[in-house]
Parts: C-alpha cells; structure tokens; sequence
C-alpha cells in the first residue's frame, strides 16, 4: 500500500555569487559563512523531524547544505544521494552574469509582462535564457520540467510502497519556482524570491503532487 511522503524542500545555503549578485546555475560557488551558519540553523530547526531519505542537486553548495542539516537535525545516518536532476537551471553563458544585467535582458525581451507576472512566465523566461545563450549550454523549460517530474516521480515510487514518510531535498531557487509552477501554479503570487534555507513543501498522497507551504523561513528562527 502506497504511503504518504512529505518532501521537505529547501533552497541551499547563501553561496558567494549569491553575495555578490551573479547568476548561478550549474556553476557553483561556495557557501559563505553565513550560508554555512543558516543551513546549521535550519538542520536545528528540522531536529524533531526524522527523515527516511534525504536527496539534493550534485552541485556543491548543495550537497554542502544538505550534509550540515543532516548532521545538525540528528539524521547523519541518513544516507544522501546526489541527483542532477535536482540541479538549478542551466543559464549557458549568462552563468556569472550580474543579477540585474539578467533581469534587463528578461524584461527587453518580454516587455509586456511585469516583473510580478515572472513567476508565471517562467517558460518564456526560459526561452530568453535559451536564446541569449551564446554556447548553446542553456536548458529550455521542456528539458528542467521533464526532469524534474522524472526525479520526483522515481522518489515516489520508491519511497511510498516502503512506507512513506519524510524525506529531505536540497535544490535551488528556480528548481523550487519551476516546481511550483508543476504542482501549484495558482500559488505562484505567494513567492518572489525563495530564500536561501527556506522550506517548501511538497505532499505526495494517492498518486497527487501538492504543494503545502511555500518559502517558509520559520525553522531557521
């Protein structure tokens, strides 16, 4: 008999580019001190909750995250695997770009959707990022979708008949969006930026997806 799961999904520590404004995708930069200091305030706030399984992207600062709350949240013995499916966005050749030159390239080429109506846009935001990408690297909004409903849907499947329960993952920023967008696009309004160390969860039940909170800083206090 299949089995509840809630996923406890959260954006990895604060990185350097973070700090300094700069897109990251698949380029990956370190957790900053401060980034290291909230992902061990998260795991301390997750201590009441014991996972069956624990997953995150294979870039650094998220398997760096995903291993401090692990340890700090009393489930070190849980084993992490590492998922590329979980990655963030590919931006191509706008990795490293200044947040704010992104944006503008965004807006310029949707000038007739606000930057509160991007969240609901994210397909087109993705053929911008695919069209402005100069070494062919990017990712089209086909490709993350597919991914990521493959990767949760191998975690449901594996998951659920051995008894369901709570399961932790570490991604990234438009990983979550995206998966928001998949699950509950009606929500999108709730959200502008999903914070580092922030909680979205994602209840799968009866063969349904749904989300049950979004960007949900409480557990670091």
């Amino acid at each position: 008999m299949d089995r509840k799961i809630t996923f406890y999904v959260t954006r990895h520590g604060e990185t350097m580019y973070n700090i300094l404004n700069k897109v990251q995708g698949w380029s990956d930069t370190p957790l900053t001190p401060r980034g290291i200091k909230i992902a061990r305030l998260l795991g301390k706030g997750l201590k009441n909750i014991y996972f069956v399984a624990a997953y995150s992207s294979d870039s650094g600062r998220a398997v760096e995250t995903a291993e401090i709350i692990l340890n700090e949240s009393g489930n070190k013995q849980i084993k992490l695997y590492r998922d590329k499916r979980l990655r963030e966005w590919g931006f191509g050749s706008l990795e490293g770009e200044s947040n704010k030159n992104f944006l503008n390239i965004i807006l310029q080429e949707m000038p007739d959707v606000s930057i509160a109506q991007l969240n609901y846009n994210l397909p087109q935001i993705s053929e911008v990022v695919v069209r402005s990408d100069t070494i062919a690297w990017a990712e089209d909004f086909y490709t993350i979708e597919t991914r990521l409903k493959s990767v949760f849907k191998n975690m449901a499947d594996t998951i659920s008949p051995s008894g369901g329960g709570d399961v932790l993952i570490v991604t990234h920023a438009f990983t979550i969006k995206t998966l928001i967008f998949i699950f509950a696009k009606h929500r999108l309004n709730e959200v502008t930026n999903i914070e580092n160390a922030s909680i979205t969860k994602i209840v799968y039940e009866n063969g349904n997806f749904q989300i049950s909170d979004i960007n949900n800083t409480q557990y670091i206090g």
